[in-house]
């Protein structure tokens, strides 16, 4: 099972995550995924600032073994960027 890994990942840091998703501030990981189908097998999930906000970066390998990333608000769950091993 993948869990969610902070970047920088002070104990702190994992309480202030784990409480943000609690009041609803931000979305669980399992909510990212619901929303966000990767069409693979996800490698890594962490949670990072991306220019000013909130982001879940997911790492995945599609059906072809192709390497994919993406980046995720948080907050609404909206993708940001993708990007493949190609691009």
């Amino acid at each position: 099972e993948i869990g969610v890994r902070l970047v920088g990942s002070e104990m702190c840091i994992r309480d202030r995550v784990r409480a943000w998703v609690e009041q609803g501030e931000i979305l669980s990981l399992e909510s990212i995924l619901q929303l966000t189908p990767l069409g693979g097998e996800l490698l890594d999930a962490e949670v990072e600032w991306e220019k000013g906000m909130l982001t879940y970066e997911l790492k995945w390998l599609d059906a072809q073994g192709q390497r994919h990333e993406a980046y995720v608000d948080a907050r609404t769950g909206k993708v940001i960027k993708v990007e493949s091993e190609n691009d």
